[in-house]
Order: C-alpha cells, then sequence, then structure tokens
C-alpha cells in the first residue's frame, strides 16, 4: 500500500504541473481540460490518503489491490480529460461530454467506497 501512495503523490505532482506542459506543448484548450482534471483530483485526494493510511494502520491488505485500480481509474481519467477523447461537441452552455471520462470518475468513487467499505 505504501507504494501505491507515493505513486498516487506522484502522480499528484505530475497533474499539478501538467497544465502548464498542456497549455504550452498541445493547446490552450487541453491546458484548461488538465487545470480541471487538477481540481478534480484534489477533491478526491483527501478521501484516498485517509483510506489508504488507515488501511495500513489497520493492515487490511485487500484495500491494496483497490488502491491501485483507483489509481490506474485515476490515470486513465486524466488521460481522457486532458487529450478530449471521446469528446462530444459543445452544447449551448459550453459543456462537453465526455462519456469515457466520467465512466472512469465513477469507477475512482466505487474503488473509494469498496476501500471504506473493506475498513469496516
Amino acid at each position: 500500500m505504501i507504494y501505491v501512495i507515493l505513486h498516487t503523490t506522484l502522480l499528484y505532482l505530475i497533474q499539478i504541473m501538467l497544465p502548464m506542459i498542456a497549455k504550452k506543448r498541445i493547446s490552450e484548450p487541453a491546458g484548461e481540460r488538465a487545470e480541471k482534471a487538477v481540481h478534480n483530483l484534489r477533491e478526491s485526494l483527501p478521501v484516498f490518503f485517509v483510506f489508504a493510511v488507515l488501511s495500513v494502520y489497520l493492515n487490511i491488505e485487500s484495500n491494496t489491490m483497490v488502491a491501485l485500480i483507483w489509481l490506474i481509474f485515476r490515470v486513465a481519467f486524466v488521460a481522457f480529460y486532458v487529450s478530449g477523447i471521446n469528446t462530444k461537441p459543445a452544447q449551448e452552455s459550453g459543456y462537453e461530454p465526455q462519456p469515457l471520462r466520467s465512466l472512469m470518475w465513477l469507477c475512482s468513487v466505487v474503488c473509494l467506497v469498496v476501500m471504506g467499505v473493506n475498513l469496516i
């Protein structure tokens, strides 16, 4: 679990730098999407860290695999979000739905719920 926590921290550090890199090397919209992706990660990261640290403290081995799957979903979420893969045309409100990105987010939330249930 410690390695998953360290890799998650690395993901966060990379994601903090990603908006600046994406704006310079890819495009302005990709940079904006990267900023939104890092904001989204900031919302779920505290819950993940609490569950991960409690899993280490309580020696809940089953959460290690769930945490790794959560990390994979988060990496896929960032990749889909920043690249704009599967982006549908913008609606009148300017919202661009990305079903694959939403699916990755939902799966990552399910992983957090499973981690929480395993702690009980």
